[in-house]
């Protein structure tokens, strides 16, 4: 799956400069109307050791550093495999809106990473998306009230964390794993 092209979906597997955008849209709607989540098994050489680190920033709720320790990941890997990626980046990065008290910030990139979390099996790569995608509807509908949002009560509440699956796949490298 390393070519250019998915064949399957009939799009370039790497945007072109200045179109990313519209190429990440494209895909989304395709993958959308497919209704089939994606299931990534492999991870690119040196993944493991990236994606750990940043599921630990994540749960210590260092959501910028885990932002920062993915970004290149993403930028470095083809669709539809970088939505993974990105879909922890824009959970990561809405918490950080959140805990900076950034409102609108936090709406948009959680609504986001709602959209992309939609797109991958339960255990995808290892990790329990399901569970992600779950706690970051629930954290995402508690900031969508027309009432203030009472920060200090969000604060004190536990953030949610991405947690490793107990069933992955014989040989497929999780960050469990380290590779």
């Amino acid at each position: 799956m390393h070519e250019d092209t998915y064949t399957e979906m009939e799009l370039p597997r790497w945007p072109s400069k200045g179109d990313r955008r519209n190429l990440e849209q494209r895909w989304l709607e395709k993958l959308e109307l497919l209704g089939e989540g994606l299931d990534l098994e492999d991870l690119p050489d040196g993944t493991p050791r990236q994606l750990a680190k940043a599921v630990e920033e994540f749960n210590l709720r260092l959501f910028w550093e885990c932002h920062e320790t993915l970004e290149d990941v993403w930028r470095e890997t083809p669709y539809p495999e970088r939505f993974f990626y990105h879909a922890i980046i824009k959970a990561a990065v809405g918490f950080h809106h959140m805990s900076r008290h950034n409102l609108h910030g936090a709406r948009v990139k959680l609504a986001d990473a709602v959209r992309l979390l939609r797109l991958f099996h339960p255990g995808c790569m290892g990790l329990r998306m399901d569970m992600l995608l779950q706690d970051t509807t629930e954290w995402l509908a508690r900031l969508e009230v027309d009432s203030p949002v009472d920060w200090a009560a969000l604060e004190a509440s536990p953030t949610p964390t991405i947690q490793v699956s107990d069933s992955v796949p014989p040989g497929v490298r999780t960050p469990a794993s380290g590779g």
